[in-house]
Parts: C-alpha cells; structure tokens; sequence
C-alpha cells in the first residue's frame, strides 16, 4: 500500500510504500505551492515547507533506523510539472532541513557551553558548602550544627544535578534530532506529474 500525505484540509489516510528495499516517504500536491509556507516571505526558492510537510517527513524518518534507506517523492499536477518545478522542490526540500540541522547544531553547541559553565559554577559551589561543612565540624556539636550541615550537603549535591543531566541525558534528544535532519538531506528526492495511485 502506498504511504502518502495530502495537504488539502481533508487530508488522506496515510500507508507506506517501499520500491527496491527503500521505504518511500511520498506526497501528493493539489498545487506546487501547498508545500510551502505561506506566510514565509523569502524568496520563492528559498521558501519555508509547509509544517504539515515538514513533520510527516522528520516523523516517518525517524520512525526507522538510520541506515534503513529511503527515498522522498512528491507528486504535484501533470500541468504543474517541468524541470524548473523538479528543482524548485528538490532545492526548497534540501535547504529547508539543512537550516533545520544548522539550528539544531546550534542548540547542542549552546547547551554543551551552558552545561560546561553550570558544572564549574556547581563545583565551586560544593566545594564551598563542604568547606563550611568542615568549619562547622569544630563547634560543638548539636542540632542546628547537624542540620545545617545535612542541609548544606543535600543544597551543593543539588546544584550538581542541572549540569550533571545536562551531559548525562539532555544531549541525547537534539544529537537525535541532528542526525534525522542528516538523514533527511542524504535521501534522494524526486518530483514526479500525476498520483501514487496511477503508479
């Protein structure tokens, strides 16, 4: 059964398709311009997809390995088709997931750089609270001695935690995201006139 997005309000039932061991991630226009933002106001090559496009197509890639191959297809209208549409939707296809993968890059360079800065500034802050830990350990014993250095110990292992789940976890997802949107841009992409269903 063929897996297919339309863009129209209605919108079709979805199922994919695979040709030649390589899954087929395909869309089907009413118009050459349903794939594009509307409100974007670059320049037409250089036009923002369509979120509808763009989330069917980062969805269904990241549903699958990375290795498993893949190829995207877009139909669009017989009277629509011509060499200048194929590039048009081959270049806007590649240039809108490569700005995707370059934010997202960003993002795991921002948030390396503040993981690094918190670590260093929750590591002086532990090593201040044991320091007055320690001073406190030469008065005399007792209960608010005890809870303010139970306290202390429970605040410095506390600043620890943000950093420490930054390098541990919060890297994972985004490193994820990156490598989808690679995925994306290394998939062949072709424009072809008519339906899946006349294929």
């Amino acid at each position: 059964m063929a897996r297919r997005v339309d863009l129209s309000p209605s919108g079709t039932e979805a199922l994919y398709r695979e040709r030649e061991g390589k899954l087929l991630i395909e869309l089907e226009l009413h118009s050459m311009m349903q794939i594009f933002n509307s409100f974007d106001p670059a320049p037409f090559h250089e036009k923002e997809l369509d979120e509808d496009a763009e989330v069917y197509i980062y969805n269904i890639v990241g549903e699958f390995p990375l290795k498993k191959p893949l190829e995207i297809i877009i139909y669009v209208p017989p009277s629509e088709f011509n060499r200048e549409t194929e590039r048009t939707l081959k270049e806007a296809i590649k240039n809108h997931f490569l700005y995707r993968k370059v934010l997202t890059e960003i993002d795991l360079r921002r948030l390396l750089q503040r993981g690094r800065r918190n670590i260093t500034i929750a590591v002086i802050f532990l090593f201040l609270c044991l320091l007055m830990i320690r001073l406190l350990s030469t008065f005399e014993s007792g209960l608010l001695s005890t809870m303010l250095s139970e306290g202390l110990i429970i605040i410095g292992w506390v600043a620890m935690w943000e950093p420490i789940n930054v390098f541990l976890y919060g890297w994972w997802p985004i490193v994820q995201k990156r490598n989808i949107y690679g995925k994306i841009l290394n998939t062949d992409v072709n424009v072809l006139p008519g339906s899946p269903h006349m294929k």
